[in-house]
């Protein structure tokens, strides 16, 4: 087992690379906010809530994304006015922070090189897609924001005795973690694996350590939930909606199987997207690093518990939504950069053995390894890097803003629309009617597990809407059968992936 290097870089090098990267993320991060990613669904139903809590004080939406998303969105809002481009601002910097801590987290556990190629892994990953979900008004990257920061928190409470201030701290973002994005309760059967493990194996804490965050994180959850039935107008229908969603998540994406969705997951998870199928090794690696019995091994273990606990539900429960694997892939960059790190000596490119090799004609093959290693990182992370680079710069999808545009030129301002695509609903303003709660279950079976469409069971029509748009979201899940509309409406205009309908009249 080998040892990270803790080589020291000249500090000139340190901070020129440091001041490019630098300027890299924020480019990456704030450049052509307003068309990449093109907004979505998911991001449309956030906006929707955002936009209602900051101009009516009004909060309306179930545990699957929380506060720590919706509020900062609203403040940004009433401070620069309602807007694509001011909500994912605040995203944006919520991306910048989760760089942050994510950097900081490595640079504690394994120094300098590591960290460095760590991010770069992370940023440039097309599986962990940061720039794409970093952008958006969703909960995944400011859940992994304070997951990472809790977890640094946590590392250094754990070194030193007598450090309830900061148990308190991590246990604190575990509970804002949970809030953000309720799947992180993944977290707690990772944590209760790892408490038992500590007092059967490692011995390195003490039950203080692990009880006061979790008891701290459950108080913060706990008592959003309850301070919901006293901050907002409409409380009791909150909580009334919070176990609504929780029981119908249950059934069609947190706990579910399907024998096709787990092949589909195992084959997005040892596929180039994900570190070129470094996924297991690296995981395997950390495994076996987190075997000492010591403070270094505790922390490799969480690590490690929390990527396989995660990756296990991925696989077998979950709908295998390539974004519901967004935090184990974070935590395994660091994985691959760490193993990558200590097979190649600190990322040493063994050029006085190859010289020595050439010159005597005798092949090194431990050096030949090495630097093959080494190109295949720089594969790893370059050519993603560069792909990533091209989707922020070039990507101009203007489809969401057109049609936006169409809606406040030509339709009535009293109008009403028939629709699933909320984020063309928060652009224009417009009163839209939306399918039931229900029609989410029957899209999710219908797509992911074979299910009849849910345009078997709803009927758009008994809702008197005089328009009805239809984008990819609607079309993807077959909400609307193409019979029926053609049958009962004509098209107005049809711009990107959307269409919009007007009703026929007799």
């Amino acid at each position: 087992m080998m040892k990270t290097s803790k080589t020291k870089w000249p500090f000139g090098w340190k901070m020129g690379l440091g001041l490019v990267l630098a300027a890299l993320i924020l480019f990456l991060s704030f450049y052509n906010l307003e068309y990449y990613p093109p907004t979505c669904f998911d991001e449309g139903l956030h906006l929707l809530v955002a936009k209602a809590l900051a101009l009516k004080g009004l909060y309306a939406f179930g545990p699957a994304v929380g506060p720590t998303v919706f509020f900062p969105v609203a403040t940004i809002f009433n401070i620069a006015g309602v807007g694509l481009v001011q909500a994912r601002v605040a995203m944006a910097t919520y991306l910048l922070l989760t760089v942050c801590a994510f950097y900081a987290l490595v640079l504690r556990l394994y120094g300098h090189r590591t960290a460095l190629v760590a991010l770069l892994i992370f940023i440039s990953s097309p599986g962990i897609n940061l720039l794409h979900w970093g952008r958006q008004v969703i909960g995944d990257v400011p859940a992994g924001f304070f997951f990472l920061m809790a977890s640094l928190i946590w590392f250094k409470a754990v070194e030193k005795d007598d450090q309830k201030g900061k148990l308190i701290l991590a246990g604190i973002l575990l509970g804002l973690a949970i809030l953000t994005k309720n799947q992180l309760l993944l977290l707690v059967p990772a944590w209760l694996a790892l408490w038992v493990a500590d007092r059967v194996y490692y011995r390195q804490g003490s039950h203080l350590d692990f009880l006061l965050p979790l008891l701290c994180a459950g108080c913060c959850v706990v008592a959003w939930y309850v301070g919901q039935r006293f901050l907002f107008p409409v409380g009791q229908q909150l909580a009334q909606r919070n176990v609504e969603e929780w029981s119908g998540s249950l059934s069609r994406g947190i706990l579910t199987f399907s024998p096709r969705r787990a092949l589909d997951s195992v084959k997005f998870l040892t596929g180039k997207d994900t570190f070129y199928a470094w996924v297991l090794p690296a995981w395997l690696y950390t495994a076996l690093l987190g075997l000492q019995r010591s403070k270094e091994g505790l922390r490799q273990a969480f690590l490690a518990l929390v990527v396989i606990v995660w990756l296990i539900w991925f696989i077998l429960l979950s709908v295998g939504w390539p974004r519901y694997a967004f935090l184990p892939l974070t935590v395994t960059a660091v994985f691959v950069a760490r193993l990558f790190h200590d097979l190649t000596d600190g990322f040493h490119i063994p050029v006085e053995k190859l010289w020595s090799a050439i010159r005597t004609g005798r092949w090194d093959f431990a050096a030949i390894g090495k630097l093959a290693l080494l190109a295949l990182l720089a594969i790893i992370i370059l050519r993603p890097l560069q792909a990533r680079f091209s989707e922020v710069v070039s990507q101009k999808d203007t489809s969401p803003q057109a049609m936006a545009a169409y809606i406040e030129a030509h339709l009535e301002s009293e109008a009403q629309i028939e629709t699933w695509e909320p984020e063309i609903c928060f652009l224009t303003g417009y009163q839209c009617h939306f399918p039931p709660v229900w029609a989410m279950d029957a899209a999710i079976k219908y797509v992911w597990y074979d299910a009849p469409p849910p345009s078997q069971y709803y009927d758009f029509r008994q809702h008197d809407t005089e328009y009805l748009l239809i984008g990819d979201f609607g079309r993807w899940t077959h909400l609307y059968e193409p019979k029926v509309v053609e049958q009962c409406y004509e098209l107005c205009t049809s711009i990107g992936g959307y269409e919009l309908y007007r009703v026929k009249t007799e």
